[in-house]
């Protein structure tokens, strides 16, 4: 490429990350949180890899290394790329279960404690074939840009692009394609993974392109790695395993053109996404209704009704023979336990952050697992069991330094049984007093086999689970008391889940049909049996009355159901024949070899220390561009920024300059997160230039001669200003339940130094000021469900004083508190907001502090030493239209929120001469409306909100509107 051309491409490169990096740009610099400051780490290099974990991870880290070895020989192949070297961090002390890929800087990030809910494949090797496959993606984009555009933009040029480009069911849908292709196993060959497409289909049709990749609030959409599947795994299989990666590098060689992604796909296929899209789900659900079709449904008896918005019903058990406590969850509201009788449902408990397949019951005892925060570590949380007592309303729970899922009481009460996790992956299946929380038993399976979802034998002397090892997932039972093992089903990579013991028999779900139905194995002679056949899929087997409960999967979510054993399907195992999954098998056949890791020997190569502060800088990206990442700003000038790996420390270097003044300033911003407190400075140097007015003495000419007039004219004014902030603060958060405390004490010291130019005039001010903030934020809030537009219940005060410090210019101190209330709207997914705030302003003489309480909505800031402001508001969705303009907008969301809010301030009036002439209070009132629509431009997953406030002002009749405008990065 010539280089006039290179530097035309740079140049469009830089408007186009202004465009579009308010869309795309924090959703790749981000801190995912950091780990307990005493954690020592220790690194492992291979040829492809560095792994950077705790020193107490050392074997297991060994085997992880050679895994991802073992996947850098096939993951690539397909995208035709070997990428370069990157660093993986292992977070091993955390409770969380799962992996990413990030660019900017580039790394990826292993949680490595396994869920309840994985498939038939070790949780490691599900990470690193999956995660590896994102590393491909992005190095390849990295290596196909143009030189140019790396060597100006670093690690963010790559990001931007794939940002701007690659929608994320392809990123995601790819990973999944590859993950199923190289194992027996993969989310492909799941049918709960596969079900929710299926249903959709068959059930409502399908849905628009823009509906089926971005979702929506009205109905339940497959999220993007099921719908990426589906799209890209259905595009190989039509025009061969190497077809994504030429549109890789289309894009990539192509950054700057026009909807490239859609011209290659229109090239080779003939169709656009949208075309690809509806020509493959038509395909599909023509396909999916056949099969259908073909199959003898056992007869259901629905005991739940389907809901507006998407309700799951799971985790049944009976209470009695008319009483059924459930785990439900629903997108409208926070997931709750509840009791549901003769068609009505009652409440019974609403739970914290409560794990997957972690509830169960024995009548009116009811346990779970859930998650709870550290007090200060992000990665540092814990599981809590939690025990409640629906007769007497009690609640106990039991803290454990290893971390506990699946959680089952005995059926005497006295005892409970988990799974329990260690910090080095070791499996454990142990017995717990249910009383005082004590172990009494652990134990240890040879080759340390991943443990599911425990259930206890009628005289609560065996445990029946399922066990995972490199052959896939069995149903098996331990004795209490001899420790012998007995396995009921063998190995095999068909999912089997969720046992469930009554009356001689062992009833769980399984897959071997390629649905998820209701098996019963028999332990008088051994025979395993299909009891149900529906749809979709079932799960969550549970015994009541001589009935079989049941969860049945519908497009609107799993709705409980019985199946009478007179109306069982009765086909014995024996006769079943395997599913085939012909998608799947045809990537498998692509890829060309199916990874086996049973053999695999932890990796033969040194480990060294990690030493945290020699590795505190990590610069990744730069830019001819300052860019300011926090207020998704760009303005000209140049930027580098660092970000350690393991994401305690933010480095930000750049200069910025300013085209209103013509002036600039050099910026040197440090973040450090490694230790209790948090750190956090910038400090700013530059010339300012701004024009003020000022009053000037002019010889006028008069009758009698010459007279001094004053004059107030324009001038321009430079001069050098300095600047430091830097402040310490210890973020806190606390957890009881499905309530969560936040604490965050704060101090910060602030400097401003003004120096004057060659040609500052002499009377401009020159000097310094410098002074102390001491904030304190405090936080109470209940969560809140995927439809809410706000907390339910929440209360948050801050309190703020600012003073400023003898030795320099007088600008004298500040107090003030503010603080929100939030409480539920009259219907569901409303809410109601209250404000209030006081300030008390000591003005200096020489300067005053700005306001730290908000004004009433429609007014311009001023200068006050008293500010009292209240505030109301009702917010409200208005409609959920689903609305697409071709592929410039999709509409999801209008929503509403009417306010009024009242204010009054007092302060001092100056002469014009600089002198107080006297005091002035002034009342504010203003009301009016919020109107905010929410969705997607340019098909970006990057949800936009854009509305208008408007707001009457009724003492000085005015109208105000104001346009609104926020990009959110919680749903990436």
């Amino acid at each position: 490429m010539k280089l006039s051309c290179l530097i035309r491409n740079s140049c469009i490169f830089i408007f186009a990350l202004a465009l579009i990096a308010p869309l795309t740009g924090r959703s790749q610099y981000f801190s995912t949180g950091q780990e307990p400051a005493k954690i020592k780490w220790r690194q492992i290099n291979t040829a492809n890899f560095q792994l950077i974990y705790p020193e107490d991870y050392e074997e297991k880290a060994r085997q992880v290394a050679s895994i991802f070895e073992k996947v850098y020989a096939y993951g690539h192949q397909s995208l035709g790329h070997e990428p370069r070297k990157i660093s993986v961090i292992l977070h091993t002390h955390t409770v969380k279960s799962n992996g990413l890929v990030a660019w900017s800087p580039k790394r990826v990030e292993l949680f490595t404690t396994p869920h309840q809910g994985i498939y038939a494949q070790d949780w490691i090797e599900q990470l690193a074939i999956h995660e590896f496959r994102h590393v491909v993606q992005m190095d390849k984009i990295q290596q196909e840009l143009p030189r140019l555009l790396t060597v100006l933009f670093g690690e963010q040029a790559a990001a931007v692009t794939v940002g701007a480009y690659l929608p994320f069911w392809f990123i995601e849908g790819d990973a999944v394609v590859t993950e199923t292709a190289l194992s027996n196993a993969g989310r492909g060959r799941l049918p709960s993974f596969l079900m929710e497409n299926k249903a959709q289909a068959v059930e409502k049709g399908l849905y628009s392109f823009n509906k089926a990749s971005m979702g929506s609030y009205k109905d339940f959409v497959p999220n993007r790695y099921k719908f990426g599947y589906w799209m890209v795994g259905g595009t190989r299989q039509k025009y061969g395993a190497h077809f994504w990666s030429d549109v890789l590098e289309e894009i990539a060689q192509r950054p700057l053109s026009v909807s490239p992604f859609n011209r290659v796909l229109k090239r080779e296929t003939g169709f656009r996404q949208k075309e690809l899209y509806e020509t493959l789900f038509s395909e599909y659900r023509k396909e999916w209704s056949r099969e259908l079709e073909g199959l003898d449904l056992t007869p259901v008896s629905l005991l739940t009704q389907r809901a507006k918005f998407q309700t799951n019903y799971t985790q049944a058990h009976a209470l009695n023979d008319s009483t059924i406590i459930a785990l439900k969850h629903s997108r409208s509201d926070l997931t709750r336990i509840v009791k549901l009788t003769a068609g009505a449902e009652e409440i019974v408990f609403t739970p914290g952050s409560i794990f997957q397949e972690s509830f169960s019951g024995e009548k009116n005892m009811l346990i779970w697992s859930e998650r709870r925060p550290d007090v200060r570590w992000t990665h540092a949380d814990r599981s809590v069991i939690v025990v409640y007592n629906i007769a007497n309303r009690k609640k106990q729970e039991f803290r454990y330094e290893n971390k506990l899922f699946s959680p089952q009481i005995a059926p005497e009460k006295l005892r409970f049984a988990a799974v329990e996790v260690d910090k080095t992956n070791r499996y454990f299946l142990s017995v717990f007093d249910l009383a005082s929380g004590k172990r009494l038993k652990q134990f240890a399976f040879p080759q340390n086999p991943f443990l599911f979802t425990p259930c206890w034998d009628s005289n609560g002397e065996k445990l029946y689970f399922v066990a995972l090892s490199s052959q896939g997932k069995s149903l098996v039972s331990v004795n209490l008391f001899d420790e012998k093992l007995d396995t009921l089903i063998a190995a095999s990579f068909h999912e089997i889940r969720n046992p469930e013991f009554a009356d001689g028999t062992v009833y769980f779900t399984g897959s071997f049909t390629g649905i998820d139905n209701i098996y019963a194995h028999h332990l008088n002679d051994g025979n395993t049996e299909q009891l149900s056949s529906v749809a979709f899929g079932a799960d969550y087997p549970a015994i009541s009355n001589g009935k079989i409960l049941l969860s049945n999967y519908t497009s609107d979510g799993y709705q409980l159901a019985s199946l009478d054993n007179s109306e069982a399907d009765g086909t014995s195992l024996d006769e079943i024949l395997p599913k085939k999954y012909e998608l799947a098998e045809t990537l498998a056949r692509q890829e060309g070899q199916v990874l086996d890791f049973s053999d695999q020997e932890p990796a033969v190569v040194s480990s060294k220390p990690y030493r945290k502060l020699a590795h505190i800088f990590n610069f990744h990206s730069w830019a001819p561009v300052y860019v300011d990442i926090d207020d998704s700003d760009i303005q000209p000038g140049v930027s580098l920024f660092s970000q350690n790996k393991l994401g305690t420390a933010e480095t930000r270097l750049g200069y910025e300059y300013n085209w209103e003044e013509e002036a600039g300033k050099y910026i040197v911003a440090f973040k450090y997160s490694g230790l209790f407190p948090v750190f956090d400075a910038e400090l700013n140097y530059g010339k300012r230039n701004r024009d003020f007015k000022v009053i000037q003495q002019t010889s006028v000419q008069t009758p009698s001669g010459f007279a001094t007039v004053n004059d107030t004219v324009r001038q321009n004014i430079e001069w050098n200003e300095l600047s430091f902030e830097g402040g310490v603060s210890i973020p806190l958060v606390f957890s009881q339940g499905k309530y969560t405390q936040l604490v965050r004490p704060e101090i910060e010291y602030s400097y401003q130094n003004v120096s004057h130019t060659s040609s500052t005039p002499s009377e401009f001010y020159k000097g310094y000021y410098h002074a102390l903030t001491y904030r304190l934020f405090l936080q109470n809030s209940l969560g809140r469900s995927e439809l809410d537009l706000q907390a339910r219940w929440a209360q948050a005060i801050e309190f703020i004083y600012r003073d400023g410090l003898k030795g320099s210019s007088d600008i004298g101190s500040l107090a003030a508190v503010q603080g929100y209330l939030f409480f539920p709207g009259f219907f569901n997914n409303h809410g109601i907001k209250i404000f209030n705030g006081y300030q008390n302003k000591k003005p200096g003489s020489s300067f005053a502090f700005g306001n730290s309480v908000r004004i009433p909505r429609g007014y311009h800031s001023f200068q006050n030493d008293k500010l009292y402001t209240l505030g109301t508001d009702y917010v409200m969705p208005l409609v959920y239209p689903d609305l697409s303009v071709g592929r410039l907008i999709y509409l999801k969301r209008v929503r509403s929120s009417f306010f009024y809010d009242y204010g009054r301030g007092r302060g001092d009036i100056y002469s014009s001469d600089g002198e107080v002439a006297g005091r002035y209070t002034t009342k504010m009132q203003s009301l009016g409306v919020e109107l905010t629509a929410d969705g997607h431009f340019l098909r970006l997953v990057t949800p936009v909100s854009l509305g208008f406030r408007g707001a009457y002002m009724p003492d000085t009749q005015n109208f105000h509107l104001q346009v609104l405008f926020s990009v959110s990065f919680d749903s990436l």
